[in-house]
């Protein structure tokens, strides 16, 4: 692979190239830290094109990207870029990175690093061996009402479903359900130690179809230092055991004082929303020097504000009209004529408050709102 040049937030150094499902906060990040990208994603969307130097829509797959068109891209950028920022849209298939790889440097997690964070049972063996709690985890059909089946490299809590009676399937795993409320941390690596950046609490937005699909995150959160300790401790020990480096996340359910980890998520994540340019933070700045080795000390004073970013999904057809106009706190907002099926997202719904309970209901809010709104808006054949 290339070797990936040191960081920098010149704008006289070339782009970097950023792919994701959706690639518009990796893109607001770079404008932030001075710098400019270059997107591939899904939706080629008002913001992701106000924030990048060009935005390119790949078509979609059956599992994310359309994996030719994706190396088709970045075969046709890659004397324009100095280096690949990948998002979400990479774990079902991290072959796909090491292509890119070879194209472009890669600012990231390695592909056999993403490889072994994102083999369910591989990684319930590492965390087993790092004596970490975590859910019983298995490719056979266990049976009964408490476990769910999962897709291998899924993202999005989407296809997430009751186990139930369920055959075992290629591409899928069961694991238990356990009791707690949804947390992430949002940490940097640079392959032996970690430093996290801050928490954040999530939850699900389902319906009938996907009833663990995510729904937005909220944060920062204050855990009890004894919590927050413990969980610190099992980012750096994932982080030795796999070697991650940049900007990662660790999921997690909280009950009490104590937790179970869920997966580990080896690239930037949803909780760019909540934590980028909060206390002066650059996320994509710490990301590249953490890819380079250089892992900063982050201050974790209690923060001025709480940041929600909810996603809202459509709850029928929809067209999004010439006469749209988008409040200042939506995100991901489709150009006018965009067509959004039943159950796809239509934007983010941002909003702060005082605390993390407060800002999530300020933006359901928000979003039940503006979905009224566009319904008002729509067309008859929609």
């Amino acid at each position: 692979m290339p070797t990936a040049p040191r960081s920098t937030s010149s704008r006289s150094v070339q782009p970097a190239l950023i792919a994701a499902l959706s690639g518009r906060a990796l893109a607001a990040a770079a404008v932030r830290a001075g710098e400019r990208a270059i997107v591939l994603d899904l939706f080629a969307d008002r913001d992701t094109a106000r924030h990048a130097e060009a935005c390119f829509a790949v078509p979609r797959g059956p599992h994310g990207f359309a994996r030719d068109a994706v190396l088709a891209a970045a075969a046709r950028l890659a004397g324009d870029v100095r280096g690949l920022v990948y998002g979400a849209g990479f774990e079902h298939d991290p072959a796909l990175i090491g292509e890119i790889a070879g194209l472009v440097p890669l600012l990231g997690n390695r592909p056999e690093t993403v490889a072994a964070a994102k083999d369910p049972l591989a990684f319930a063996a590492v965390l087993a061996r790092l004596g970490l709690p975590h859910p019983p985890t298995t490719r056979a059909p266990p049976g009964g009402d408490d476990w769910l089946i999962k897709p291998v490299g899924g993202s999005g809590g989407r296809h997430i479903a009751p186990a139930g009676a369920a055959a075992a399937r290629a591409g899928a795993y069961f694991q238990r359900r356990v009791a707690g409320r949804a947390v992430s941390a949002a940490f940097l690596a640079d392959g032996r130690s970690a430093q996290v950046i801050g928490f954040t609490e999530q939850w699900a937005a389902g319906d009938a179809a996907s009833p663990f699909r995510y729904g937005g995150c909220a944060g920062p959160v204050r855990l009890s230092p004894a919590l927050g300790a413990g969980i610190e401790a099992a980012c750096q020990a994932i982080t030795a055991a796999l070697g991650l480096v940049g900007l990662n996340s660790l999921d997690l359910l909280v009950d009490g004082e104590r937790f179970h980890v869920i997966e580990v998520n080896p690239r930037p994540g949803a909780t760019l929303d909540i934590f980028d340019g909060l206390g002066g933070l650059s996320l994509w700045q710490l990301h590249l020097d953490a890819v380079a080795g250089r892992l900063p000390s982050i201050s974790h004073d209690a923060p001025a504000e709480t940041r929600a970013a909810a996603v809202i999904y459509a709850s029928d057809r929809i067209v999004i009209p010439p006469a749209m106009t988008w409040p200042a706190w939506t995100a991901d907002r489709g150009t006018a004529g965009t067509v959004i099926d039943r159950g796809e997202p239509v934007c983010t719904v941002r909003a702060r408050a005082a605390t993390a309970i407060a800002a999530r209901a300020h933006a359901e809010r928000r979003g039940a709102r503006l979905l009224a709104q566009l319904a008002a808006y729509r067309y008859p054949h929609a």
